[in-house]
């Protein structure tokens, strides 16, 4: 019953976003649901419709309203902004351009001093999500917290903070949310169902600010890229069942192929441009991205302790970067990369 409720209330916030007309169909759907109510002991089924009709119209009644405000968190966020600004320098110091500005936006989502020629060969090699915070560094968080902290509360911890001082982008929000669902799963011995915490995370955060179902593009690239990794790639791994794992070839194959199939409509209305390479691309850097950020994290808290112990983690730092530079930038000169 949970995840029927959460696609109606979805679809209301996606009815009125889209201007829909609002009041004589929550009126009717009021009524529809008194009689449903009223109806309900006839059956399940018409209990599940007074759900569904309710929650459609309470995210009708969201979408209406609008964006609940958090000012209350700027001030957090902005001495929190001030240390993810002065890791930046830290790592910039220790490194050259634009490896310095890449890890940046890999740890902390900092891209704006990114060089535009890199940013491009991103867009053109599929591989801007390296950048946009996303599950990917909440995976990373909850892994190495959870092996040095028994608590549950240390890793969500560390989550709340890390998106914080991140700024709070859609896409780790979103990714946040399912992270401390799925430690809360674990802790008290309940399975964790990825598509119901999707669901739960997506109505969260449309219960806040509706207008990102239909205003923010990474809003809706990371749904996306999420569901086909939930829902996709299980089934592209078996089909793939010939590729070596080595290096987690395969399932990095798996899920760069899941979510580039689940984003493909999303970018192509957006953008008109569809990336061939993006597949070998992901495949050939992600499987050094975690070993990437360990040692970029060592790199920027190194570089508040002494600049020769920065510049010890920077050098082994600095190949790995290297590597996914060249990677990326000899894909985007590809004659034929794109569609």
């Amino acid at each position: 019953m949970a995840r029927p409720a959460m696609l109606a209330f979805i679809a209301g916030v996606l009815y009125v976003s889209a201007g829909g007309p609002f009041t004589f169909l929550f009126r009717g759907g009021v009524f529809a649901l008194a009689v449903l109510v009223a109806l309900s002991r006839m059956g399940r089924f018409y209990f599940l419709g007074a759900v569904i009709l309710f929650a459609f119209s309470f995210g009708m009644v969201r979408a209406v309203h609008g964006p609940i405000s958090f000012a209350y968190l700027d001030p957090l966020m902005f001495y929190l902004g001030e240390f993810r600004d002065m890791f930046s320098l830290k790592l910039s110091r220790a490194l050259p351009e634009p490896h310095a500005s890449y890890l940046g936006g890999l740890l902390v989502g900092a891209r704006s001093q990114i060089p535009f020629e890199v940013y491009e060969a991103f867009r053109k090699t599929g591989t801007s999500h390296l950048v946009a915070l996303s599950g990917y560094n909440v995976t990373i968080i909850v892994s190495y917290l959870g092996k040095i902290f028994s608590s549950l509360w240390f890793p969500i911890v560390g989550i709340l903070f890390f998106t914080l001082a991140t700024g709070a982008q859609s896409s780790l929000v979103r990714a946040a949310l399912m992270g401390v669902l799925a430690l809360a799963a674990r802790r008290f011995g309940h399975e964790y169902a990825a598509g119901n915490a999707l669901g739960a995370a997506v109505v969260l955060m449309l219960f806040f600010d509706p207008t990102l179902l239909l205003g923010d593009i990474g809003f809706q690239l990371s749904i996306a890229a999420t569901a086909g990794l939930i829902y996709f790639s299980p089934g592209i791994a078996r089909f793939l069942g010939r590729v070596p794992q080595v290096w987690g070839l395969r399932e990095n194959l798996s899920l760069t192929l899941a979510a580039q199939l689940a984003t493909l409509p999303i970018l192509f209305y957006y953008f008109g441009t569809v990336s061939f390479v993006a597949p070998i691309t992901n495949v050939l850097v992600l499987m050094v991205i975690p070993l990437t950020m360990l040692f970029g994290f060592f790199v920027g808290i190194a570089g508040f302790i002494h600049p020769v112990l920065a510049a010890l983690f920077a050098q082994p730092t600095w190949l790995l970067l290297t590597y996914q530079l060249s990677v990326i930038q000899f894909f985007a000169n590809a004659p034929t990369n794109f569609l």
